[in-house]
């Protein structure tokens, strides 16, 4: 080989000596990116295999570096009963930060994601806690940890674990909070809890500044948990929101005119809502019917319309006839198996027939479910306050000078036991009135 040969070949081995890092470092940034794109496509068992196999790698070498601390859990505990909520929740305690390892952060980062999606969930709750151990947490980032650390927690049915899922959801809140969907689930989670204040917060503020379209039934809720700390002005501002989106529901608008009644003194609004809601109630919610004519009366009573208000009560009491119709009726029904009852124990006890024991179990059972019926019936008759109907009705056909009418009510009122000393009294100076003709 001459020289000119050999100064070729030079060359070409310098060149290619500069060329193999670069290739090497291109095949290890694609092979890096690998677990992703497996991920991405559904493909975890693979994912996580590359992903175990790099953090191995890396530990190992680690290990020789002597760099873990000892209160490190490292991957080969992971299955062990380790309390993993614990070392979640106290996350701030010296210890708990090992390291801004990206690479690590990142690996147990979709080590957890494969994990859980290949149903490890205990595995994948212990990769996204030693994940966080490998980064300084930032904001806007680190959100989507915690919010997936969420979503594992809430899997589990357990009190402990429910607390978890709230506090991941909480900072996953606080380190992203133009991501009002946080709120919109805090709000949900925390809307059956005690925390009312909190979930008014989140929900509310999910409300104001989303830009998506709001679910109707956001309105509700936080209608509900307005009425639950007394902030009636509220509560009649989001049933009225709920009623925007879902104007024949009548059911809220049965609400909404109790609370602007009873609650906020809004006659206008309350006339207006109870109105709408008789037009479409079904004819069988013979309470919400009942106390809508009620209130109207009340209403008309108030503003001194007595006419008007003896008509409205006058419904509530053929509500109330209806009722008890139906308890008479359930009685009847109830003589009659209790006779069937009898007369085929009779046969068992005399007899011996006991191939007609099923046949007796069977009628008592029937006869015990028209008891439940009876009570039922009578529990709805007495939540539409016989007695206090009575009473004003009483007092409305007085007011007009039917005083015989009155007598009569005031008479009902006392055998409802409402106001049975002032009844009496009333009946006593009606009857003076109507013996002295004024």
């Amino acid at each position: 080989m001459n020289k000119k040969q050999n100064l070729s070949l030079i060359i070409i081995l310098f060149v290619f000596s500069l060329l193999v890092p670069l290739l090497a470092q291109s095949q290890t940034n694609e092979s890096a990116d690998d677990y992703k794109i497996l991920y991405e496509n559904k493909e975890y068992e693979e994912s996580y295999n590359i992903v175990i196999s790099r953090i191995n790698e890396i530990y190992s070498k680690m290990v020789e570096d002597k760099r873990v601390p000892v209160g490190y859990i490292s991957l080969t505990n992971i299955g062990e009963d380790v309390d993993l909520v614990s070392l979640f929740r106290n996350r701030k305690e010296k210890g708990f930060f090992i390291e801004d390892n990206s690479e690590l952060a990142e690996l147990h980062f979709f080590a957890a994601r494969n994990s859980v999606q290949l149903g490890k969930k205990r595995d994948g709750l212990n990769n996204y806690i030693q994940s966080l151990r490998f980064r300084k947490i930032e904001l806007q980032r680190d959100d989507v940890i915690f919010y997936e650390i969420s979503q594992l927690f809430k899997t589990y049915d357990d009190p402990l674990y429910f607390k978890g899922y709230i506090d991941a959801l909480e900072q996953a809140y606080t380190l992203n909070q133009t991501e009002y969907n946080y709120s919109h689930e805090l709000g949900n989670a925390l809307y059956t809890t005690k925390e009312i204040k909190k979930a008014i917060f989140h929900l509310r503020r999910y409300v104001e500044n989303s830009q998506e379209a709001i679910e109707p039934v956001i309105y509700l809720k936080l209608a509900s948990l307005y009425e639950g700390i007394e902030k009636y002005l509220e509560t009649e501002k989001y049933y009225n929101e709920y009623l925007r989106l879902k104007p024949d529901d009548a059911e809220i608008l049965f609400a909404l005119g109790h609370i602007a009644y009873l609650k906020t003194g809004n006659y206008i609004l309350a006339e207006s809502f109870l109105r709408r809601a008789l037009t479409i109630l079904k004819d069988d919610d013979i309470y919400r019917r009942s106390k809508s004519y009620e209130y109207l009366g009340d209403m008309l009573f108030n503003n001194l319309k007595y006419n008007r208000a003896i008509e409205h009560y006058q419904q509530c009491i053929s509500y109330q006839t209806t009722i008890l119709n139906s308890i008479d009726s359930n009685k009847t029904k109830r003589a009659e198996k209790n006779a069937e009852i009898n007369k085929l124990k009779e046969v068992l006890i005399n007899n011996r027939e006991f191939d007609k024991y099923e046949e007796y179990e069977i009628l008592v059972d029937e006869r015990n479910k028209i008891d439940k019926d009876i009570e039922v019936l009578q529990l709805e008759f007495t939540k539409l306050q016989p007695g206090k109907v009575r009473w004003f009705l009483a007092v409305s056909y007085e007011k007009i000078e039917q005083y015989e009418e009155a007598i009569t009510y005031y008479r009902e009122a006392i055998t409802y036991n409402y106001n049975s000393n002032n009844a009496r009294d009333m009946i006593v100076k009606l009857r003076l009135k109507i013996k002295r003709g004024f």
